[in-house]
C-alpha cells in the first residue's frame, strides 16, 4: 500500500509504499536511490515531477514513463487522451537490448470518425516488461489529479487557446472546460475520467478492452456516432518491433519502423553522405535536411504503411546543393503545422531509457468527449491535421550505454534527425542548442517550406535564393531529450532539455 510523501507540493499527492521495519527507504519509497537516479523531460511539468519522484524510489525509467504519461493524459489530454495512442522506443542497458512498442491509434473496422486508442494497452505493456513498481501504485497520482482536481497549467493552456474551434461545438468539452473558460491557476476537475483510471488502476487495462469499461466506453462513443466495438477493443494489441539501426562509431542509432523512423533515418543518411552537411554552410543545411525530408515523406507515402522506403542514395538522386528541386506528388503523407502530440524521454540510474511520442492524430482528437467517461477521443488516422510520432536513441548494443534519446510532437521528424546529427557528431556537441536552433519543415506536398519566425532573416533570405517557398509560423513542434556524451550509467555531465518552445519540465538528479 502507499503512503503520503512528506512534502507539501503537488508531489505531496503521491502515495509511497510504506517503509517496513523504520529502517530507510525501501523500493518504492521517495528517496529509495541515494544519489543519480536519473531524469525525464515531459511537456507538462506535473506529469514531469511525478515521472521523477518515481525514478528517486526505485522505479525503473519504464515505471517513471507510465506514471508520467497518466498524469499527463489528466493535466494536457489535448495531447495525451486515454483515447490516443503512440510510440515509444526503448533501451535495456541491463538485458542490453533494444526495441519498439508501437501502440499508435488504429481505425475501426466498420471505418469511423474516431480511432480505436492505444494508450492504455500500450502503457501497461511498457511497465510489465520493463517495469519494477506495482502498475497500480503508477496510476494513482493520476486518479487523484483527476478526483481531487488540479490547478491547470500553462501547457495545458497554450494547447488549449491553440485548439479553441476544435472543443467549441462538444457539449461534454464545455462541460468538463467550463465552456472554453480555461486559464492557468484555474482548479480543474475531472470526475467522470478520474473514476475511469481508478478502475484502469485496480481492475487493470484489460477491463476496458473487454470489460465492463470497454462496454461503457462503446456505448458512450456510439452515443455521438462514433463505431467503435468491443471487438474492436478486444482485438487492439501492441506491437513489439525490431529497430532501425544505423551504424555510428561502434554505437547504433535507432529509429522505429514507422513511416516518422523511416523518413528521419534517410534525413540522417543524406545529411551524413559526402560530409553533405558538415560541408554546408547555415542555409545550406537547412536547404540540405528539407530536401532529404521532401524525398523521404513523399517515398513513406508510397510505401502506403508497408515495404521499405529506398534509401538514401536513391532518394537523393537530382539533389543540387545550389537549388531547390520540388518532388513529384504522390498520395502524400500531410502534416499540419498546428501542434499534435506529446513526448516524454525517461533515463534511470542503470541506463534503462525509454522515449515516447504520443498523438491523438490532431490537436485535440477528434475535439469530442466520450460522454460519461472524460476520455478525448482521437481522430481517424488519415486525418489531415495529425501529425507522425517521432523518436530516435543512440545506443551501445555490446556494453549496454545509452548515449542520446529524443522524442518529438508536432511536425519534427527531419528535426529529430538534425538534433541528432549536431549533438552527437561531435566532441562538444550541444543538445540544448540543436534543441533551441529555429526549425523547418515540409512534405514536399504541398512544395512550401514552413519556417520558425525567429530564423535569421539570411537565413530566410539564403532559403529563398535557393528556391524555396517559405511560409512563416510561430513555432513548429516540440522535442524533449537529453545527451550523456559517455554514455549511461557511467558517471558524467548529461544535457537533459525540454523544448524552449514548450511550458514542459526537464528534472534529473546530481550524480
Amino acid at each position: 500500500m502507499w503512503r503520503q510523501s512528506g512534502r507539501g507540493s503537488l508531489v505531496g499527492l503521491f502515495l509511497l509504499l510504506a517503509a517496513c521495519g523504520g529502517k530507510g527507504p525501501e523500493q518504492g519509497d521517495i528517496g529509495f536511490i541515494d544519489g543519480f537516479f536519473g531524469g525525464l523531460i515531459a511537456d507538462e511539468p506535473r506529469a514531469a515531477l511525478v515521472g521523477r519522484e518515481v525514478l528517486s524510489a526505485g522505479g525503473t525509467a519504464a515505471d517513471a514513463a507510465v506514471a508520467a504519461y497518466f498524469t499527463m493524459a489528466v493535466t494536457m489530454p489535448g495531447s495525451a487522451s486515454l483515447g490516443g495512442g503512440g510510440v515509444c522506443l526503448l533501451h535495456d542497458a541491463v538485458q542490453v537490448k533494444t526495441e519498439i512498442l508501437s501502440f499508435l491509434p488504429k481505425p475501426t473496422k466498420a471505418g469511423d470518425q474516431f480511432s480505436v486508442p492505444g494508450n492504455i494497452r500500450g502503457m501497461f505493456l511498457l511497465n510489465a516488461r520493463y517495469g519494477e513498481l506495482d502498475w497500480s501504485s503508477l496510476l494513482q497520482p493520476a486518479e487523484r489529479f483527476a478526483r481531487d482536481g488540479h490547478a491547470v497549467s500553462r501547457a495545458f493552456v497554450r494547447d488549449f487557446d491553440a485548439a479553441r474551434s476544435i472543443m467549441s461545438s462538444d457539449p461534454e468539452a464545455r462541460e468538463i472546460f467550463g465552456n472554453g473558460a480555461v486559464a492557468e491557476g484555474k482548479f480543474l476537475r475531472q470526475v467522470e475520467l478520474g473514476a475511469i483510471i481508478s478502475n484502469l488502476r485496480t481492475r487493470g487495462p484489460g477491463d476496458f478492452y473487454d470489460g465492463s469499461i470497454g462496454r461503457l466506453f462503446v456505448e458512450s462513443v456510439s452515443s455521438v456516432g462514433g463505431k467503435i466495438t468491443i471487438s474492436d477493443l478486444r482485438e487492439y494489441l501492441p506491437v513489439l518491433q525490431e529497430p532501425l539501426k544505423i551504424e555510428v562509431g561502434n554505437n547504433f542509432l535507432v529509429f522505429p519502423p514507422t513511416d516518422g523512423g523511416l523518413i528521419a533515418a534517410r534525413v540522417w543518411e543524406a545529411a551524413q553522405a559526402d560530409d553533405r552537411f558538415e560541408d554546408a554552410d547555415a542555409a545550406g543545411r537547412y536547404h540540405l535536411v528539407l530536401e532529404a525530408a521532401a524525398r523521404a515523406y513523399q517515398a513513406a507515402a508510397q510505401r502506403g504503411g508497408t515495404g521499405s522506403v529506398a534509401s538514401a542514395a536513391e532518394l537523393m538522386q537530382g539533389f543540387s546543393p545550389d537549388a531547390h528541386t520540388a518532388v513529384r506528388p504522390s498520395v502524400a503523407i500531410r502534416e499540419d503545422d498546428a501542434h499534435d502530440g506529446a513526448s516524454i524521454v525517461a533515463v534511470d540510474n542503470q541506463g534503462r531509457t525509454v522515449a515516447c511520442s504520443f498523438t491523438m492524430n490532431g490537436p485535440f482528437g477528434s475535439g469530442v468527449v466520450a460522454p460519461g467517461t472524460g476520455i478525448l477521443l482521437a481522430n481517424t488516422n488519415d486525418s489531415p491535421r495529425a501529425a507522425i510520432p517521432s523518436v530516435a536513441m543512440v545506443v551501445n548494443e555490446i556494453v549496454g550505454l545509452t548515449f542520446f534519446a529524443a522524442a518529438g510532437s508536432g511536425p519534427v521528424v527531419s528535426t529529430v534527425a538534425r538534433a541528432a546529427l549536431e549533438t552527437i557528431e561531435k566532441s562538444d556537441g550541444d543538445l540544448t542548442a540543436a534543441i533551441a536552433r529555429p526549425r523547418t519543415h515540409t512534405t514536399g506536398d504541398p512544395d512550401v517550406t514552413l519556417v520558425e519566425a525567429d530564423m535569421s532573416v539570411a537565413d530566410q533570405d539564403g532559403l529563398r535564393a535557393l528556391g524555396h517557398n517559405l511560409q512563416v509560423r510561430p513555432k513548429l513542434g516540440r522535442i524533449n531529450g537529453f545527451y550523456c556524451p559517455r554514455g549511461l550509467p557511467r558517471v558524467q555531465t548529461c544535457q537533459f532539455v525540454k523544448d524552449p518552445r514548450s511550458f514542459g519540465l526537464a528534472v534529473s538528479s546530481d550524480e
